[in-house]
């Protein structure tokens, strides 16, 4: 049975871990050679601003601070970390707002809220 200060069955540990997976999974989506911009209208705004390949790297860089601030297991790079994954995920719902309100843009918006909301609770424990 775990012990229950053990950081790995914390929950606060499964919403960071989820936020960073679903960080990393945008970036190698989009490090695929598909041309994913061209092929779906919700990327339109994106694009506008910067190639596939930048967005990528930047999810990527963003990815690698989460997965850091996992391992590090210090509460001030947990808080960190979190903060910058939710507001990755929340410029990732609003260019999707902006590219026409797809049902991507709710589910990025909620996600990122469940971010800042770690985010308020790690800094409310002192964690």
């Amino acid at each position: 049975m775990a012990n229950s200060t053990d950081g790995l069955y914390d929950a606060r540990n499964g919403i960071h871990t989820g936020l960073t997976a679903i960080m990393a999974w945008i970036a190698l989506w989009l490090t695929i050679p598909d041309n994913t911009f061209s092929g779906t209208a919700i990327y339109a705004y994106m694009s506008r601003i910067a190639p596939e390949p930048v967005w990528a790297m930047a999810f990527w860089a963003v990815a690698n601070i989460g997965l850091i601030g996992l391992a590090a297991g210090r509460s001030v790079l947990q808080l960190v970390s979190v903060l910058v994954l939710a507001t990755a995920h929340g410029v990732l719902a609003g260019c999707f707002l902006m590219s026409g309100a797809s049902f991507g843009s709710g589910t990025y918006a909620i996600i990122a809220g469940m971010g800042y909301y770690l985010a308020y609770r790690r800094a409310r424990a002192g964690i």
